[in-house]
């Protein structure tokens, strides 16, 4: 169980950080537990320490950072069923992936001409977010000259020194519209490191991937997106030119990424709201009335022991010993008796 009252369905539910599908392996899931069992021991101890100060002076001295968390009334999740591995949940618990997402603006001119001269094969989309701007020489020249191999533009956000041969088919920006040229009907594909939110505007656009994660939630997304039929994943740190070619070549050549990757935007954006209304109508909900308590679970009021019903089964314990030792108890006195009833009688005769 966590802060949230949500139970961890350990055999089909993967930590975001594995690359793991709810399909786990015997080893998989082994990794699973020992991690979901010891990494809450870890996060507890360094919120405790950094935080539980800080709460006791602002909030109450007899509270604590995690019995401030467990009281949360609405939590927002940057999640949503059609790429999330379906698992348990709370009704205060709100999916609201790709919040960020807005509609699309027309490119700029010169994008917008270097996309038209790109006809029929369209453009490839290369971005690694905001942390990684540029890259080591070796790793640089890997994807240039696999870049020049493709027929398709591609447009690429990179900040680093200029490569080497650079072809003309490749255009180098500090900085790119994202949500604009994934929403563009000339991108073909996007390569990325699987953060959230270029995953989630893939999906919402259609856009096939090929995912290169790093760190954090990026390995857990690329599962999903793997999962998903969106597109494949490879090792930035191994990946060599033929396997990245080869990897796009596969996601253009392939029908099935295309048409999972609109039929699954196609189910994303068919909802009631978008995820931005839902959230900020949930906000508004609590503020409105106060406390959404009626929504929170009593899970994480419980103390462990409780929890895991523990009082109850060694209470069951008990009870069972105590009648079986009670019977055995009985049994035994009768044989005992019968025993010396039947050798009382042989010593008379």
């Amino acid at each position: 169980m966590t802060s949230t009252g949500v139970p961890l369905g350990l055999s089909y539910v993967p930590f975001i950080g594995f690359d793991f599908t709810d399909h786990m392996t015997f080893v998989q899931r082994v990794q699973n537990v020992v991690f979901f069992t010891l990494a809450p021991m870890m996060a507890d101890w360094v919120a405790s320490n950094t935080y539980d100060g800080l709460v006791r002076k602002y909030v109450n001295e007899k509270e604590t950072i995690q019995s401030v968390v467990s009281k949360t009334d609405l939590w927002l999740r940057q999640f949503d069923h059609i790429l999330d591995f379906p698992g348990p949940s709370m009704p205060n618990m709100v999916q609201i992936g790709g919040l960020h997402i807005g509609a699309v603006s027309p490119l700029p001119k010169v994008l917008e001409s270097f996309y038209q001269s790109a006809g029929d094969d369209g453009v490839i989309v290369v971005s690694f977010g905001t942390v990684v701007k540029a890259m080591s020489p070796k790793r640089r020249e890997i994807f240039t000259a696999a870049f020049a191999r493709l027929r398709q533009k591609v447009v690429w956000r990179y900040a680093g020194e200029k490569p080497t041969g650079l072809s003309n088919n490749i255009k180098l920006l500090d900085w790119l519209p994202q949500n604009d040229l994934l929403g563009h009907p000339k991108t073909r594909v996007f390569i990325t490191h699987a953060g959230s939110s270029g995953v989630y505007e893939a999906l919402h656009h259609g856009v096939p991937m090929v995912c290169l994660p790093l760190a954090a939630d990026q390995p857990g997304n690329a599962a999903r997106v793997v999962a998903r039929g969106l597109g494949v994943k490879l090792d930035l740190s191994t990946v060599t030119t033929d396997q990245l070619y080869q990897a796009i070549a596969h996601i253009l050549t392939n029908n099935s990424y295309r048409e999972n990757a609109a039929r699954l935007s196609r189910l994303y954006r068919d909802q009631p709201q978008s995820p931005m209304k839902r959230a900020v109508w949930w906000i508004e909900h609590a503020i409105k009335h106060g406390r959404l308590s009626h929504l929170r679970a009593r899970a994480v009021d419980l103390p462990w022991y409780q929890y895991y019903l523990l009082d109850v089964a060694a209470f069951l314990l008990a009870v069972c010993s105590a009648a079986i030792g009670t019977v055995w108890c009985s049994w035994f006195l009768v044989c005992r008796k019968m025993c010396y009833k039947n050798g009382g009688k042989l010593k008379s005769q």
